[in-house]
């Protein structure tokens, strides 16, 4: 794997090449690549002297910074944020790093090349406002201070790993950053909403906890840290990191094109930013460093026979608390004394797992299950699947199926035979 600076022969590109040979040197790297993109205009005459100019400026880079890693420069003609796309994917580069100044107008935004490479490419971007930061992280002076923006979807996953494997290499203070809406967030978590503007930190008590286990380690240089939204989740994000002082902002993208990359959250923060900017595409090939740990289940069962037997799979998966949920209807009438004690006796023999028992109420099964299981912090859900089909199950659905759609956690379903 390579690291690939793209440069365009500035001063502020230098300061880009040494981030990127220092990161390479973090990691043992044998040379890093820098690439410079001509796209002259003229005649023949025109464009060749342009050409040595800039073969003779990469040299001259180059030899000013001996020693390992080497630097093997790189001329290429043609559209800028396309050709560096192009060339890191087919050099196999898992990083571009390359200097951004943030400050565009609204127009420029959408056409500068670092937004076009971002929005485009496969591989990791650092989009570099200032190398002091990261030289004194690549040199061990002091930790680097990254914000990493944490949001439910999948590619964030990736950008969580590859943190990872900056923290792997040198010291890394990493603020979790998630920006909530009151309202949104109370319902995810089956809470009352006490108020749609303000903070709520019943909430952000449940958020923490959350962010920690998506970010799966904790210690004195992870600082959880949700935020009450009320405006693009960008500029909150770009707020937080000010106020925290961050040195980067690390957040995954989506890879939005045309007018959507004006509201989405990586193009916000690319472009207006004081602080560097990494972008993880969802595309990224990204190791696992960090796998999870499934410290607790949530198993759900209407106590029919085949819904109990998804009990000792809970306990099975779950290294520390299983929690025993049954679901009846909001205004149906039920002993839920008796009913827990009948839940608490379906507990596998000589189970080492602490276990909670729920009576819950919902006439929504599958969503009442989803909220419990969020405002748990639980790592898994069990379920059994009665297993419906045809028009039964058009017409009535399957709790499962439901459950499935209504969270993010991975859901262990048992089916008939």
């Amino acid at each position: 794997m390579t690291i690939l600076c793209g440069t365009d022969l500035t001063a502020a590109s230098d300061g880009a090449l040494d981030v990127a040979r220092a990161l390479a040197g973090l990691r043992g790297d044998d040379e890093v690549v820098l690439l410079h993109v001509a796209n002259p205009a003229g005649n023949e005459v025109v464009r060749e002297a342009a050409l040595d100019s800039a073969r003779a400026r990469l040299d001259e880079i180059a030899a000013r910074r001996p020693g390992t890693p080497t630097i093997r420069t790189e001329l290429l003609m043609g559209p800028p944020a396309e050709t560096l796309v192009s060339f890191a994917e087919t050099e196999g580069a898992d990083l571009i790093v390359i200097a951004h100044r943030s400050g565009h107008t609204p127009l420029t935004k959408l056409g500068s090349t670092a937004a076009r490479v971002v929005a485009t490419t496969h591989v990791p971007v650092l989009c570099l406002r200032d190398a002091a930061p990261w030289l004194a992280y690549a040199r061990r002076e002091r930790p680097l201070r990254v914000l990493l923006g944490i949001d439910e979807s999948a590619v964030c996953d990736l950008s969580v790993q590859w943190t990872h494997g900056l923290r792997k290499q040198a010291p890394l203070d990493v603020i979790l950053g998630a920006i909530y809406y009151p309202d949104d967030a109370a319902a995810h978590y089956g809470l009352h909403a006490r108020t749609v503007v303000d903070r709520d930190p019943e909430v952000e008590k449940l958020l923490e906890r959350d962010l920690v286990r998506r970010f799966r380690a904790s210690g004195p240089d992870v600082h959880p840290h949700p935020r009450r939204g009320l405006g693009r989740i960008g500029d909150h994000l770009i707020e937080l990191a000010r106020e925290e002082s961050a040195d980067a902002i690390i957040v995954g993208t989506s890879q939005k094109t045309g007018l959507g990359r004006l509201g989405s959250v990586s193009s916000v923060v690319v472009n207006d930013a004081p602080q560097s900017v990494v972008c993880v595409p969802p595309q990224a090939a990204i190791p696992t460093l960090v796998t999870p740990h499934l410290r607790s289940a949530l198993v759900a069962t209407d106590l029919s026979q085949f819904a109990n037997r998804a009990i000792a799979y809970a306990f099975s998966i779950a290294s520390e608390e299983v929690h025993l949920v049954h679901v009846v209807k909001q205004d149906a009438s039920a002993d839920e004394e008796s009913l827990t004690r009948e839940l608490t006796a379906l507990a596998p023999e000589g189970a080492r797992q602490k276990l909670h028992v729920h009576v819950v109420r919902g006439d929504e099964p599958a969503l009442t299950l989803a909220r419990c299981a969020a405002r748990h912090g639980v790592d898994v859900i069990c379920i059994s699947s009665h297993g419906r089909s045809g028009i039964a199950r058009a017409l009535v659905g399957s709790v499962a199926d439901q459950l499935l759609r209504a969270t993010r956690l991975p859901v262990l379903v048992l089916r008939p035979a």
